[in-house]
């Protein structure tokens, strides 16, 4: 893993997008250095590992925008010290707080000598690591060295800063050293990717369009004695579980996600309604959207596998949690991006129909259908249903 994060190298136009975010925070210090110093080193670090787990030797585009999305996730929300090695995986909580404000905060705090004795100590026995291994060349070693303390140091002042503190402690240094480690050797790339597709899926443009498309009775008659909403009404059983998770978006999992994916193909027909003589077109188009981020579409045509999908929308434990945090991340996103509190007061069925998408990709991808819904599958779910949105 070093020696990949040293001989990754940064493509064309990384370091001025890395200057453009950290430009306001020149104006503060911390721990001995310009803030902008710290969070550079940080982005730096992030980018190179997010190429580097992807299999790239140049980070480019993406992994810039996954290591933003990362700070963002760091800074914004709450409890993201609690990652064990053991659940290795990101939480994707609703923001509690603005992530600028929240950096710029930590130039207040002051970094105890213990926290500072603990970095010190942990800067010098990786270098002693790097050069024992022959990681790189000298440069190369130092610069990864300052990288990391820069990791450590702005951990340890997001965890104290968070829960309410102003000095560091060591049990900090602990925290930052740990969530380090696991965030290097442990955390699944998907669950980076999450990040970014969550932030897009909730700001992308298409989705307040799309809310505003409305259905004729006619069409609903339709979809109502559909296929589709049979299976639901005989089978319904399977989802109650979740149905408690998702305020019931689940039970109508095929029906809503129709319903969403036939007010997508409105948007881009510029149609306002959906009459009853739209319905043949729209399910086959539905269809087709769904076939094109690579997820088969037989759930429409086959009753087993339908329930298939019924049977295996059990939630892991703690899943059904972190749906829920889910939705409300995107309801948070989505409230921010369309300027307007009272949007999903007016569009209500907008969210239910996107989780219910959402769980329907990623039950459609679970590598063994029997299995319970796993965190990994919910975030797997995420990521093609930004790839479907935006396609």
């Amino acid at each position: 893993m070093y020696r990949g994060l040293v001989k990754t190298q940064l493509g064309d136009g990384i370091q001025s997008q890395v200057d453009s975010v950290v430009a306001r925070f020149t104006d503060c210090v911390f721990a001995g250095e310009k803030l902008s110093v710290h969070v550079t080193r940080f982005l730096r670090l992030t980018t190179r590992l997010n190429a580097y787990l992807n299999s790239r030797t140049t980070a480019g585009q993406p992994d810039v925008t996954l290591a933003v999305d990362l700070l963002d996730y760091l800074t914004s929300t709450s409890k993201w010290w609690t990652v064990t090695r053991q659940d290795p995986v990101l939480i994707l909580r609703p923001a509690s707080r603005d992530a600028r404000s929240f950096i710029k905060s930590i130039a207040d705090l002051n970094v105890g000598g213990n926290t500072l004795q603990r970095i010190s100590a942990a800067t010098e026995k990786l270098s002693g690591f790097l050069e024992e291994h022959e990681v790189g060349n000298q440069k190369e070693m130092e610069s990864l060295c300052n990288d990391m303390l820069s990791t450590w140091v702005l951990l340890c002042a997001f965890a104290c800063r968070s829960q309410g503190r102003n000095v560091t402690t060591e049990e900090d240094f602990e925290t930052a050293y740990d969530t380090t480690r696991i965030l290097l050797f442990y955390v699944d790339t998907n669950d980076y990717k999450a990040l970014t597709a969550i932030r897009r899926l909730g700001t992308h443009p298409v989705l307040p369009l799309a809310a505003r498309v409305a259905f004729s009775p006619g069409f609903e008659k339709k979809l109502n004695a559909s296929v589709a909403a049979n299976l639901e009404r005989v089978h319904g059983d399977y989802l109650a579980e979740l149905a408690v998770a998702t305020s019931g978006a689940s039970r109508s999992i095929l029906t809503n996600s129709l319903r969403l994916l036939g007010q997508l193909q409105g948007v881009r027909q510029e149609l306002d309604r959906l009459e009853e003589e739209h319905y043949e077109s729209i399910i086959i188009g539905s269809m087709e959207i769904i076939e094109g981020v690579g997820v088969s579409s037989d759930f429409l045509k086959d009753e087993s596998s339908a329930l298939t999908i019924f049977k295996g929308l059990r939630p892991a434990k703690g899943v059904d949690e972190r749906i829920q945090l889910i939705t409300r991340r995107l309801e948070s996103l989505i409230v921010d991006a369309t300027g307007n509190k009272d949007f999903l007061l007016q569009y209500a069925r907008l969210v239910p129909r996107i989780t219910a998408l959402l769980l329907l990709l990623a039950s459609k991808t679970k590598e063994s259908p029997e299995a319970p819904l796993e965190d990994s599958d919910v975030k797997r779910g995420l990521i093609l249903l930004y790839a479907l949105i935006s396609g």
